[in-house]
């Protein structure tokens, strides 16, 4: 299983790095709402949609992300960025306090599938409108891959230390398997991995020691994205939410960080010393 998840990261890594280098922000954009449209078909299955329901939720996440690239050329773009982007920032806080008491409560509420169907169409089109903005945005491909780096970061970080030193577990009640040792080390890799990033930006003095307590609350963040769909697959009765990518699960199961921590990102970067 490590090597077949080993050799996926290393077919399908450097070809992201390439594309968020040299593609358009467009085919950006494109790539991500695809994966977005994949993840849709996948959050249907976590519902228990039969195939009609699925398709309508993949088709409504689709007309969505459609619509908010259509008014992208609008004056009101910053606007209806930061309601959707905003929209996500307030499920994932919401998200904590559901991870640590899981799983009490969550059938009547968060597990109903129309509440569980309005979630899946934020956190879905949430982070569509984040890449395009960072993509977009000045230093935009060098920008979007330090983020992207952020949470790989955190990732390998959390996995190490998990596997090494890990004791104690974080949420036994969500995923038996993480750890807090796991998690401190994500938050510590990911920090020192702000650090670089933010010198490599260009970043000095203030606006550099924030980005690298933004790449902390990003190393949080995603733990939170991986636990939040953790629940909904415990919910659901189900391992892996599909099978895209060999080792490593569908797209849900390998973007599940990515969710949680894009928009963040996007809001904090508002709050640095100074705007991107």
């Amino acid at each position: 299983m490590l090597m077949t998840r080993i050799a996926t990261a290393l077919a399908v890594v450097p070809l992201a790095v390439l594309g968020m280098l040299f593609l358009p922000t467009a085919a950006i954009t494109l790539v991500f709402a695809v994966l977005m449209l994949m993840g849709a078909w996948e959050w249907g299955n976590l519902m228990r949609l039969a195939d009609t329901g699925r398709i309508l939720l993949t088709l409504t996440v689709a007309l969505l992300i459609f619509l908010f690239a259509l008014v992208r050329t609008q004056f009101w773009i910053v606007a209806v960025d930061n309601v959707v982007v905003g929209a996500a920032c307030l499920w994932w806080l919401i998200a904590i306090y559901w991870i640590t008491c899981f799983p009490k409560g969550w059938a009547q509420t968060v597990g109903r599938t129309d509440v569980g169907i309005v979630i899946g169409l934020i956190v879905l089109v949430a982070p569509v409108a984040a890449v395009t903005y960072l993509h977009q945005s000045d230093q935009g491909p060098l920008l979007l891959l330090t983020f992207f780096f952020l949470v790989w970061a955190a990732d390998t970080g959390a996995y190490f230390a998990g596997r090494t030193v890990g004791r104690n577990k974080l949420a036994p009640a969500v995923s038996p398997g993480k750890t807090r040792e796991g998690a401190i080390g994500g938050f510590v890799a990911a920090m020192l991995f702000a650090g670089a990033g933010a010198w490599l930006l260009g970043y000095s003095g203030d606006r550099l020691v924030a980005f690298m307590f933004l790449g902390g609350w990003v190393a949080i963040i995603s733990v939170v994205g991986d636990l939040a769909i953790s629940m909904f697959k415990r919910h659901a009765g189900i391992k892996d939410s599909g099978k895209l990518f060999p080792g490593h699960g569908g797209v849900l199961d390998r973007l599940d960080s990515v969710l949680a921590a894009a928009p963040w990102f996007v809001a904090g970067l508002h709050w640095l010393p100074s705007g991107v």
